[in-house]
Formats: structure tokens, C-alpha cells, sequence
């Protein structure tokens, strides 16, 4: 089905249960991927264009003009169990991670390749790659009666849309 214009139909969604972020971890071709162990979320970037002014002293029906700018990719945020001692989330690495994990990729500022693998029923899953840095790293508070979680930023440093489906 294509166009749903005036359409009553069953209504399509995916589960974000079974998805990835993997880290490439560059050297060897074809690169490889690596999993970061216990991710709980994956929140898009807010993807946005910049609106330029254009309005003058003759602006048609008194009203601003505006025009389109240049388009950004903003963070993606990452929430999930903290495990200091894989290799994914630390600075030493291993568990698969080569150079170190978030934590390290955080500190040094190394430029990455990144998959974002969606389980949408397709085998193999969808994959959305980008490169990007790990802009932000916080282990969580540490409580009496919780867990330790973790938040990380990776921000995208090139156009990724276009492998979008």
C-alpha cells in the first residue's frame, strides 16, 4: 500500500528490542563492528535546518521572508547499564574493542564509524551508519538500592540522511 490518503488501515510500527550500536574499530578492510554491551535506549539526534532571514524594507504584504539554511544532525543520546570493566564502555577496551570502549573514545576524541542496527523484521536488520565522536560521557549516580547507568552523546560530524530508508 502505498498512498493512505482517505485509507483506514492496520497501523505498522517497530520495536526498538533487539537493536545495536556498533563501533567500528577501524584498521583492518573491511572494517569491523563491535557492540556496546547493555544499551537501554537510543534517541535520535533532533535533525534541523537553520531558517535564514531574508526580510528588507520591501518585503511583499509587509511579511518576513525567510529562506533555508544549512541543515545539522544534533547528538545521538545513549542510556544503559554502566559496566566499567567491558571493554565497550571503558578506557582499556577488549570484549571485541580494539582502541577502548565509549569511555576512551570519550578522552582521546577519535573519530569513529558507528551502526545504529534496527531489528525491524528484515534479516539483517536495518543499518543506519555514521561517523561521529563521543561527545558526551557520564557514568550515573550510585545509589543504595539501584543500579549504575550510564549516559553518552555520539555526535554525527558528517551528513548521514541519505541512509535513512
Amino acid at each position: 500500500m502505498a498512498d493512505v490518503t482517505d485509507t483506514y488501515y492496520a497501523g505498522e510500527a517497530i520495536n526498538g528490542y533487539g537493536a545495536q550500536l556498533l563501533v567500528g574499530q577501524g584498521g583492518a578492510s573491511p572494517e569491523t563492528y563491535a557492540a556496546v554491551a547493555d544499551v537501554n535506549e537510543i534517541t535520535f539526534g533532533e535533525m534541523t535546518t537553520n531558517i535564514i532571514d531574508i526580510t528588507h524594507l520591501r518585503s511583499p504584504d509587509a511579511h518576513t521572508e525567510k529562506m533555508a539554511g544549512m541543515r545539522s544532525s544534533g547528538e545521538f543520546g545513549i542510556t544503559g547499564n554502566w559496566r566499567p570493566a567491558h571493554g565497550s564502555q571503558s578506557n582499556a577496551g577488549g570484549d571485541g574493542f580494539t582502541n577502548g570502549g565509549l569511555a576512551a573514545l570519550w578522552r582521546t576524541r577519535t573519530e569513529a564509524n558507528f551502526k545504529l542496527v534496527l531489528n525491524d523484521g528484515s534479516s539483517p536488520g536495518l543499518e543506519i551508519p555514521f561517523r561521529g565522536v563521543v561527545s558526551r560521557w557520564q557514568p550515573g549516580t550510585v545509589g543504595v538500592d539501584a543500579k549504575v547507568d550510564f549516559s553518552a552523546g555520539i555526535t554525527p560530524l558528517r551528513d548521514f540522511s541519505a541512509d535513512l530508508p
